[in-house]
């Protein structure tokens, strides 16, 4: 059925549809939970596991990354916020709906403001389109008097490889423009940067969980028009992320665990430097949304 309706503990799973598409999202996080095309049965969404990564898709707010010491200061006052921020971990409210199409909504209260003091609105819609899910962030600031200091991110996970016959290491990554990219690279959980590597993606990758030993490789993309596409070269299906207006996108597995999944990251944000002073104002990556305006933001997951 359209619209199907499945509680997942207190939390309600919410199943869009159309000709050609299944998908299924979580309340909690407005996190999805299965993308699925109705030609074949493979699952293209991570399911999560406990003994590897536990999360499929969460949205990063309000911020990317880890902060120093989990913490910042602002207004002379410190906070303390764990890697990726809190909007994962919290109950979104459906405000609109259709077969195809959902928007959901979280917003400031009193448990936020203990860990950032300002006030927000987060919708996030989900619409198939076609052979697309199309996402959209909208960052909405409804204080009168003060800005908005935020970063946004997605962290999508897809199974690779997609069925038993292949392997992780047969999973290629190919990017659009193909091209040669500065990578920012980890220290620890920090970015350093100030001394960034080149990385050159004029033909596609061959992905080995070696990869990841710095973490993900982070592609700076200067707010451009960026496409990452996973392959699973056995079995000749994969997922295509369309990103638009991103500063950076991450790709990462982890390491050294070798669990058979690879996440696209398209961020509007990045972790603390490894010379961070933890005050909120100086931090990089961080956008500065004036009272009663609106950020928009959008990228695609096309499963093939």
């Amino acid at each position: 059925m359209l619209n199907d309706y499945q509680l997942k503990g207190s939390i309600t799973m919410i199943t869009l549809q159309n000709q050609q598409l299944t998908v299924q999202i979580d309340e909690l996080g407005a996190q999805l939970h299965s993308i699925k095309r109705q030609d074949n049965e493979i699952e293209y969404l991570w399911q999560g596991d406990p003994a590897s990564w536990n999360r499929q898709a969460p949205i990063l707010f309000p911020f990317v990354g880890r902060l120093k010491d989990d913490q910042y200061q602002y207004s002379n006052q410190t906070y303390h916020q764990t890697q990726h921020g809190f909007a994962r971990d919290r109950k979104f409210q459906v405000i609109e709906q259709t077969p195809s199409m959902v928007v959901m909504e979280q917003h400031d209260d009193s448990e936020t403001k203990k860990a950032f003091p300002f006030s927000f609105s987060l919708q996030v819609k989900f619409e198939l389109v076609v052979d697309k899910v199309e996402i959209s962030y909208a960052v909405k600031n409804p204080s009168g008097d003060e800005t908005l200091i935020y970063a946004i991110g997605a962290h999508p996970g897809f199974n690779m490889p997609l069925t038993g016959a292949g392997s992780f290491e047969q999973t290629e990554l190919s990017v659009k423009p193909a091209t040669e990219y500065s990578r920012i690279v980890l220290d620890g959980a920090y970015n350093d940067s100030t001394h960034p590597q080149l990385i050159d993606m004029r033909d596609s990758l061959s992905l080995n969980h070696d990869l990841f030993n710095k973490d993900a490789i982070i592609f700076k993309t200067d707010g451009g028009h960026f496409t990452a596409k996973l392959t699973d070269t056995v079995a000749n299906h994969g997922v295509i992320v369309d990103t638009f207006n991103t500063e950076y996108v991450g790709v990462w597995s982890q390491y050294p665990s070798t669990a058979p999944f690879v996440c696209v990251e398209p961020w509007w944000g990045i972790a603390d430097n490894v010379n961070a002073d933890g005050l909120l104002l100086h931090k990089q990556g961080m956008h500065r949304l004036a009272p009663n305006e609106t950020d928009n933001y959008h990228f695609s997951i096309k499963p093939f």
